[in-house]
């Protein structure tokens, strides 16, 4: 191979143009890397040369476009009929855990939910979308790769664990894998320039693979869903009424869950006693029918907290409810409370025909309204509203390596600013080390005066945030500094 210095980038690569054996075969990403190579004694020989160089260089591009295009217009040209049965390999793992295939010998890429890297099986398409379709699994040939024992009975159906027969190192790879392709072809990061190691650092596993989060969201259904091989036959006596999570793609059908291994263990002591308990015809209790907008109860929600003082768990239990009937959520909160975890028992009023579990109004059935958590060493009141980060055990690594990154100096001097914060969880654990902290929250057009309360012990703060116009339309501009060591509501 010849070299010049004006060939910024030199690969070298083979091809099969009949050319003289004094030509080198390159391939240069510089558009005028050419034009100094000199291989004769005279100008007008060098020029002749240059001109065949250039030639050469032209029908090599071209035939590696042509390559590139008939890869793509395979791909193209073909296009699976909704209903067709297909032959498929999962590859890897997309957004929301969805299996990436290709037709064999076409590139055609098809997306099917519950494959994992691997796994060959049998395929119908069910949806075509431009350029790709999504396919429903018929059948296994072969298992996926890292292959383990969903530890939940519901794995196979709920949408929230898709992925627990993989192990979980292999979730850690394909999530790892997610952010990888994101941060270069969305955020346009070469993955080949040398720094950027420092920008993509490993994924961080979690010790705690169970029992870690801290918020569960159940539903109330009046249509129970079932798993084919579970079906009711006919003349089987059917339970109806439903309590647990949405069965994937229905808004109107509720997988009943018994226990979640993903919720402490006194949340699902609650929630298996509210499932004993909630369909005795005697209590008078219905669920809320998305259809006709009628029934009472729409969704049971439990927080877990720990105690200051103890360090032990504690729970609060959320009835969202149609409307407010203290008398007949009653018998559940005299069954509950005697849970010795449960300190709160709210009933959120919620009178829109929408699925939301945030209520117009609130009431306290039993105990306190709000329960604590500590995290970086702050103590936080949650209430049944409010936003926390689900995973607190997690959160506290999040955050420790959010601090070391900021790299703050421990003299008071710096200012910490949590744009566009919720709690502001982040910018409070960072405050110990700033003289002050910033707010900056923007809400959307809002009519009337927002209040903010962040308090400290001792003494007690309160700051009321009034809303300051800016340019940007339809929204408001709020700015609250506190001084280090508050602890937020």
């Amino acid at each position: 191979m010849m070299r010049s210095h004006s060939l910024r980038h030199l690969t070298a690569t083979t091809t099969t143009i009949s050319s003289p054996s004094w030509l080198p075969k390159f391939r240069s990403s510089s558009s005028s890397a050419l034009a100094s190579l000199s291989f004769a004694q005279n100008p007008q020989e060098n020029q002749q040369q240059q001109q065949k160089q250039q030639t050469q260089q032209k029908i090599y591009c071209n035939s590696s476009n042509d390559d590139k295009k008939s890869d793509s217009n395979r791909a193209s040209s073909y296009f699976p009929k909704r209903g067709q049965e297909l032959e498929l390999v999962c590859e890897s793992l997309a957004y929301k855990g969805k299996g990436v295939c290709k037709v064999a010998d076409t590139g055609f890429v098809v997306l099917c939910d519950r494959v994992l890297p691997g796994e060959k099986f049998i395929g119908r398409v069910t949806r075509k979308k431009g350029s790709y379709a999504e396919v429903t699994k018929l059948k296994t040939l072969s298992p996926h790769w890292d292959s383990v024992d969903a530890p939940c009975e519901y794995a196979s159906y709920c949408g929230g664990c898709k992925t627990q027969n993989l192990s979980y190192e292999a979730q850690l790879r394909a999530k790892e894998g997610q952010v990888r392709d994101l941060v270069v072809h969305v955020g346009k990061f070469s993955d080949k320039d040398p720094e950027f190691a420092g920008i993509m650092k490993p994924i961080v596993p979690c010790d705690i693979q169970f029992h870690y989060r801290n918020k569960m969201e159940f539903s109330f259904g009046l249509k129970r869903w079932f798993p084919k091989e579970s079906l009711p036959k006919r003349g089987d006596h059917i339970e109806n009424y439903a309590l647990g999570l949405h069965a994937p793609g229905f808004f109107d059908k509720v997988l009943n869950i018994d226990k979640c291994l993903l919720q402490s263990e006194p949340a699902n002591l609650v929630l298996a006693a509210v499932q004993d308990y909630w369909r005795d015809p005697q209590l008078g209790l219905s669920p809320y029918d998305v259809h006709s907008h009628s029934g009472f109860l729409k969704h049971l929600m439990l927080r877990t907290g720990s105690d200051v003082k103890t360090g032990l768990p504690e729970l609060m239990v959320n009835f969202v409810t149609s409307s407010y009937k203290p008398e007949l959520l009653k018998p559940l909160v005299e069954k509950i409370s005697s849970v010795p975890e449960v300190v709160s028992i709210m009933n959120n009023v919620n009178t829109s025909v929408g699925n939301t579990s945030v209520g117009e109004e609130e009431y306290t059935l039993y105990g306190k309204s709000n329960i604590t958590e500590t995290l970086r060493g702050l103590t936080f009141q949650i209430s049944a509203n409010s936003f926390f980060q689900t995973n607190t055990h997690q959160a506290e690594v999040l955050y420790k390596l959010i601090e070391d990154c900021a790299g703050l100096r421990d003299d008071g001097s710096e200012i910490v600013l949590d744009l566009f914060c919720g709690t502001g969880t982040i910018g409070l654990t960072l405050a110990r080390w700033g003289s002050q902290q910033n707010w900056w929250r923007f809400w959307q057009c809002f009519s009337k005066t927002r209040h903010c309360h962040f308090r400290s012990k001792p003494p007690w703060y309160a700051y009321e945030i009034d809303q300051v116009p800016t340019k940007a339309e339809g929204t408001t501009h709020c700015l609250c500094i506190v001084q280090s060591g508050h602890v937020c509501t």
